[in-house]
């Protein structure tokens, strides 16, 4: 039976765990990224249905990894003005980058496009890439012992939880999770529109639900539709015709006519929150962590916010400290819970104020949309912390 020995154990191959690998092997870290084995993807000519907004600050990060220059430039749109209304007509809030003396709130991208700028700096790194489940975990004397599906053995000081929502690893460790469902389903499609764009992200806070236009290169939008159960299931059983129509209409035609590109998929919505980020040589990132609502975009940004931190920590670490160090790993906890609470409880206060159909509420959420957008220095202050 093979054993192999690395200071890191990266659980997870996705955005999160791949970025995580690179930034842990920047370190000069010996760095193993464990993911399940799958088929090697197709090249594909359409648009991702799975799109993601990254934040100026993470688009840097990226970049210093060497990942941001190895996208295509014409499947990256950036986001330079952001308009968000109400379920009052003259209730709406304006957001620009310039204001905020920046160059764009936010860069639009695939994650198909992302996971293979990813992958191809890691087959230029000294990360070893590892196709395998895992069948097994061994803690003992600060070193974890991975048992694999062909019997062989990874061992390393810290183990770094990226696998997602369902976290195999979070459950082994038997951390808990709390749990909100919003009794929702995202549904997501992208679009051509018949007027410009003008790199403006848009966003419709309604009684259908929350919906958000994400501009695309090359005239086209990615929508994201976070609307009860059966809103979800009219819109997933329109003909491509009746759902651009419905999305148009919901968007008050700001973009006229619209044309499907990419079918609708629906997921459902949840809130979740890892009880502990850490355990002696164990630490959780990404949405094996937490996961948000999606309304203010911010799910990926938090998990590359988490693998910064965590990499932060590791580099500043006293020299006599193993990496396993509960005392260090609870450094990174402490210095990503400020983050993670006021994520959650922004988007989840968000949500519950637009889903009330309480007139005190209604009259209170557009009046604030309208004060919001009276105040430039609140606003730029607003920008800057959206593009961290």
């Amino acid at each position: 039976m093979s054993t192999r020995d690395f200071d890191v154990v990266v659980i997870g191959g996705g955005l999160v765990g791949s970025a995580c690998a690179l930034a842990l092997d920047a370190l000069s870290l010996r760095v193993a990224l464990l993911s399940a084995p799958h088929a090697p993807a197709q090249a594909e000519a359409g648009w991702d249905s799975r799109i993601y907004a990254i934040s100026a600050g993470n688009r840097d990060w990226l970049e210093s990894l060497g990942v941001w220059s190895e996208l295509n430039p014409a499947r990256v749109c950036d986001v330079q003005d952001m308009r968000v209304y109400g379920d009052d007509l003259d209730a709406a809030l304006h957001f620009s980058a310039y204001d905020a003396h920046q160059l764009h709130v936010c860069s639009i991208v695939e994650n198909r496009e992302l996971q293979q700028a990813l992958n191809q700096r890691l087959t230029d790194s000294g990360v070893q890439q590892i196709a395998a489940n895992a069948t097994g975990l061994k803690r003992d004397n600060g070193i974890n012992t991975l048992q694999l599906a062909d019997g062989s053995l990874l061992q390393a000081p810290l183990l770094t939880g990226a696998d997602g929502a369902n976290s195999w690893l979070r459950t082994q460790a038997g951390i808990s999770v709390r749990e909100h469902d919003y009794q929702q389903l995202g549904v997501v499609a992208n679009f051509r529109c018949e007027l410009p764009h003008q790199h403006t992200a848009r966003q419709w806070f309604s009684r259908d639900g929350i919906l958000a236009w994400l501009p695309l290169p090359d005239q086209h939008i990615s929508m994201v539709w976070s609307c009860d159960r059966a809103q979800a299931h009219r819109l997933m059983q329109s003909t491509d015709e009746e759902l651009a129509t419905l999305v148009a209409a919901a968007g008050d035609m700001s973009l006229g006519k619209l044309t499907l590109v990419t079918p609708a998929a629906a997921f459902p919505l949840h809130q979740r929150t890892a009880s502990a980020l850490v355990q002696p040589g164990l630490a959780l990132v990404g949405d094996a962590a937490h996961v948000i609502h999606p309304l203010a975009g911010q799910g990926v940004n938090l998990g590359f916010r988490d693998v910064i931190t965590l990499c932060d920590t590791l580099a500043q670490r006293e020299k006599m400290r193993s990496l396993a160090d509960l005392m260090l790993l609870r450094r990174y906890e402490r210095a990503r819970k400020t983050d993670m609470l006021a994520q959650r409880w922004v988007t989840h206060g968000l949500f519950s104020l637009f889903a009330s159909e309480r007139p005190t509420l209604r009259t209170l959420r557009n009046q604030g949309l309208r004060l919001t957008d009276r105040y430039s220095l609140l606003k730029q202050q607003l920008i800057r912390q959206a593009s961290r």
